[in-house]
């Protein structure tokens, strides 16, 4: 045997690949949605960065038709105008690159901070404008949160982070604000009432039901009406009227006692 022979009798066998496995129906269900929910969304643009030595930073469409790419990122930031949608995604990687300017620009930091961009889907220059602003603001507070870590810059990144914190909320409230004026809402609500015959007799004649099954009640300033009624004194009956001196009357044959009911 030959010791090349021997050699190649010794080597080891490759490993079995680990078997793959399939997903359940719950991460099927998964899929499913998140497939459903980025149909329905603005699709985000992505660029490839590429650093030349010695030369300026390229940043190439990626994933995407050459053709398509500028559509991409007009549509993401919701306006028409190539050139304002240029320079707000410069602004973006200007407020996102948090390194050291020697450093190249992070791939990963733009095409995420592109597809926040995407993800508040502005509608015009206005909202454009404020997503690109909510995006620094957003970046910007974090790294101060990182730094705030150290002891040495604890109080004054942490007081500039939570300043930006608040700034965030406002932003938010003011697209909102933004975006809702002009909108009239008109809110329409059904209230059913069941009225018997015999409540709604009651409710004419203003008389409460008893809620013990015993008829009607009768309001508590009917009540005392009632009962200072009855306890009024009754009228007294009509007597005969006592016997009157009699009255001569001239002009009649004689005198002739009349009572005062009757008069000649």
């Amino acid at each position: 045997m030959s010791a090349g022979k021997s050699k190649a009798s010794i080597t080891p066998a490759t490993e079995k690949p680990a078997p793959t496995l399939e997903p359940t129906e719950a991460e099927q269900a998964e899929i499913r949605a998140l497939a459903k929910r980025k149909k329905a969304r603005r699709q985000a643009p992505r660029f490839a960065v590429h650093q030349q030595e010695g030369g300026p930073t390229q940043m190439v469409p990626a994933g995407v038709h050459a053709d398509a790419a500028a559509a991409r990122v007009m549509n993401a930031f919701g306006i028409t105008d190539l050139d304002l949608a240029e320079r707000l995604m410069m602004q973006i990687i200007t407020a996102t690159h948090l390194q050291s300017s020697n450093e190249p620009v992070a791939e990963a930091n733009l095409n995420a901070a592109l597809a926040a961009v995407t993800g508040i889907a502005p509608r015009d220059e206005a909202e454009a404008m404020l997503a690109t602003q909510m995006v620094g603001v957003h970046w910007l507070a974090m790294d101060l949160l990182r730094k705030a870590n150290n002891p040495a810059l604890r109080n004054d990144a942490g007081n500039l982070a939570v300043k930006l914190l608040r700034t965030f909320p406002a932003q938010l409230e003011a697209l909102k604000r933004y975006r809702s004026a002009g909108e009239q809402r008109v809110v329409v609500q059904h209230q059913h009432v069941n009225v018997t015959a015999d409540q709604a007799a009651v409710q004419v004649n203003g008389m409460a039901p008893d809620p013990g099954g015993r008829g009607v009640v009768s309001k508590p300033e009917d009540r005392s009406h009632e009962q200072r009624l009855g306890h009024a004194p009754e009228p007294a009956m009509l007597c005969q009227e006592p016997a009157r001196d009699a009255v001569p009357v001239a002009g009649c044959d004689g005198p002739d006692p009349l009572s005062a009911s009757r008069r000649c």
